[in-house]
């Protein structure tokens, strides 16, 4: 560890096999899709009082406004050749300005 060095992370990552796509993990309405420097793309899922992110996706399927199905694919989570394939998903819950554990919205 380095002194005077913290790290904040406020979601989980899931390894997945490559070609993989990100799942919704429950019914609601695309409310966001837009880019992030050095993390590819995310959506954000708005569930009722709930949202959930999924962060590091190559290819987008959905648009914002699009009603989306639990299970629903909404994009290809992206696989970094420059590290082994690792192909990982970034993933959060949130209600209202809270994050949560997502370990019971997740279905394997």
């Amino acid at each position: 560890m380095l002194k005077h060095v913290t790290t904040n992370n406020k979601g989980i990552y899931i390894q997945t096999p490559a070609g993989t796509n990100a799942r919704v993990v429950f019914e609601g309405v695309v409310t966001q899709r837009f880019s992030i420097p050095g993390s590819n793309n995310a959506v954000i899922v708005k569930h009722g009082d709930y949202r959930t992110v999924y962060a590091n996706l190559t290819n987008i399927y959905v648009n914002v406004g699009d009603k989306v199905s639990a299970k629903q694919s909404i994009g290809k989570i992206y696989t970094d050749g420059d590290n082994d394939n690792k192909t990982e998903l970034y993933f959060q819950l949130w209600k209202g300005r809270s994050l949560l554990n997502p370990e019971n919205w997740l279905t394997r």
